[in-house]
């Protein structure tokens, strides 16, 4: 065989071998796609051991009263975990299409109680799913520091998607000198009501804050950012292929950036005690 014969056979046999990589990729994607997924989460730094134990995490719901005034007030439902270590609360909102369920479905409750935290979930006054009793609250922040009280919350990290912005960001500007009294964390995903404040008002609320928003919400998220980043102590997350409810549609990854975003606040704590 010449030479230049056996160059052709070499090139043939490398398409035949990489022809048949392809295939196998392509017939195992989903396989190599979750252990990739799985990985990556395990190496961002989420125990495997928490993993394990969110596993066995159980939730359950509870009905609160709050007093709006002397003679009306408003059933909450709340769901939790009753947990009791002391890592610190987090409560968990919801926006109009969702309620306090989706959190226990998503697995966020349970991982985050795996984790040492008090996570709470609550159904607000509104929202086409909420078991919560419908009435209007009238001053949304005053009622979520009405509720954070009831559920005696210590300064709570506040995770707040789309529509119940309308609650967190009247109750964290009522009082922007001393907002981490009321909250040591802000975790606004693409949150109305931003429009409702100026830059300068953003800029005097100095807040340690995870935004996060999904590259595909065409829809509240582009100006919810844009307002959002002008708060001082702001940190930028972007879910790849995410839409709107980019805590929904792709829950792990949002994991990961809301327990990176707790560890940094641990940090600070530590370094200012």
């Amino acid at each position: 065989m010449s030479p230049s014969g056996i160059q052709v056979n070499k090139k043939v046999v490398l398409v035949i071998v990489l022809i048949t990589i392809g295939i196998i990729i392509y017939k195992n994607y989903n396989h190599i796609n979750t252990f990739l997924k799985k990985k990556k989460t395990e190496m961002a730094g989420i125990p495997q051991d928490a993993l394990d134990k969110a596993k066995t995490v159980k939730c359950s719901s509870r009905s609160v009263k709050i007093q709006l005034e002397k003679d009306k007030s408003v059933d909450i439902l709340v769901r939790e975990t009753g947990s009791s270590l002391g890592k610190g609360d987090i409560l968990f909102l919801h926006g109009q299409s969702f309620s306090s369920e989706d959190w226990e479905n998503t697995n966020t409750l349970a991982l985050f109680t795996a984790l040492g935290y008090n996570p709470v979930a609550v159904d607000l006054p509104d929202g086409s799913k909420s078991k919560s009793q419908k009435i209007d609250v009238g001053d949304k922040g005053v009622f979520l520091e009405k509720l954070i009280s009831e559920l005696k919350l210590n300064a709570p990290v506040i995770v707040s998607p789309s529509m119940s912005g309308g609650y967190s960001l009247p109750y964290l500007f009522k009082d922007p000198p001393g907002v981490l009294k009321h909250s040591r964390g802000f975790v606004p995903i693409a949150p109305v009501h931003t429009s409702a404040y100026t830059v300068e008002n953003y800029k005097s609320l100095n807040i340690p804050t995870a935004i996060v928003y999904g590259e595909n919400d065409n829809s509240i998220g582009p100006e919810s950012t844009k307002n959002l980043k002008n708060l001082p102590n702001h940190e930028l997350h972007m879910i790849k292929g995410a839409v709107h409810a980019a805590w929904k549609n792709k829950p792990e990854e949002f994991h990961l950036i809301l327990y990176e975003f707790l560890q940094k606040l641990k940090l600070s704590s530590m370094a200012d005690s």
